[in-house]
């Protein structure tokens, strides 16, 4: 069998594609170019096991181990969340923060929370040279095995990035020696935010990691927890803090509201995605 038979009746035709150039080990420019190539019986066997599993609500990047996020491939598996599109807003203005922020203070220390496969501090580090870029990144993650894939994508992508194993920022404890005076402190975190139902009612998350998606208190339980243990240590040192949080748009007006009863003299902004959705909240103090 050819490889145009074999795409003829698959649909969806670009996942379809992606899928059997990644069991051919071809680019998808390949199977567009060259529809007549015949494949293998194993390879035709490998093909529709995986065409099978993502039918079946399998991501398709956990089917190929990979994902493209901000110009840069990821690897990924079934104990990351799949990179997607709209958080790629959230290095845009991480990155526009540290710009500002190397301007005005010595040392700037990029924080991500829950990071996952580490695609939100890779993109943003890779974004900004040296003399630009964050003075110490360090990447936190309540998963050791997410923590494994993240270091694996720093060390493929070049970046010098501290990865430690703990809840939101409560490893940081061991290493105060980070804050000094004066200290700027940018704060990535796309945490799990999603309520029960939502992950019930959505059969394409389903197959992702539940613990990487869903939260109580209406899907905010963590941000609430990450804003009091930011306090405490905007309390305990002189820091210049600037946090962004990934939402559903519904939580808006709930999230906001909570930054502003925790910080009244902070400055508050909902940053919009290319939907035109709310999908960042950053909280500059």
């Amino acid at each position: 069998m050819n490889i145009d038979a074999i795409l003829k009746h698959s649909t969806p035709r670009r996942e379809s594609e992606l899928l059997l150039a990644y069991v051919l080990k071809k680019p998808r420019e390949f199977l567009i170019a060259h529809p007549e190539v015949k494949i293998s019986k194993l390879q035709e066997t490998r093909y529709k096991y995986l065409s099978w599993k993502l039918r079946r609500g399998y991501p398709l990047a956990h089917l190929t181990g990979h994902r493209e996020f901000y110009g840069l491939d990821f690897l990924v598996n079934k104990h990351t969340l799949v990179p997607r599109p709209e958080t790629e807003l959230m290095v845009e203005l991480a990155v526009q923060a540290i710009k500002s922020q190397k301007l005005q203070v010595k040392s700037c220390v990029l924080i991500d929370v829950g990071t996952g496969s580490g695609c939100i501090p890779i993109s943003i580090q890779r974004t900004l040279n040296k003399e630009q870029g964050a003075s110490e990144c360090i990447a936190i993650d309540i998963s050791k095995p997410a923590l494994r894939v993240a270091k694996k994508n720093a060390k493929k992508h070049g970046t010098n990035i501290t990865f430690l194993h703990g809840n939101l920022l409560q490893p940081l404890t061991n290493h105060r020696s980070l804050f000094t005076d004066h200290c700027s402190l940018t704060i990535t975190a796309n945490l799990p935010y999603l309520t029960k139902s939502q992950f019930d009612s959505e059969p394409s998350i389903q197959k992702e990691p539940y613990s990487a998606l869903v939260a109580d208190d209406n899907g905010l339980a963590l941000y609430k927890e990450l804003l009091e243990q930011i306090k405490l240590f905007v309390t305990r040192y002189r820091l210049q803090v600037t946090l962004f949080m990934e939402i559903d748009p519904a939580q808006t007006v709930s999230l906001t509201t909570h930054c502003t009863e925790q910080f009244p003299h902070g400055t508050i902004m909902t940053h919009k995605d290319l939907l035109g959705h709310d999908r960042i909240v950053s909280l500059t103090l």
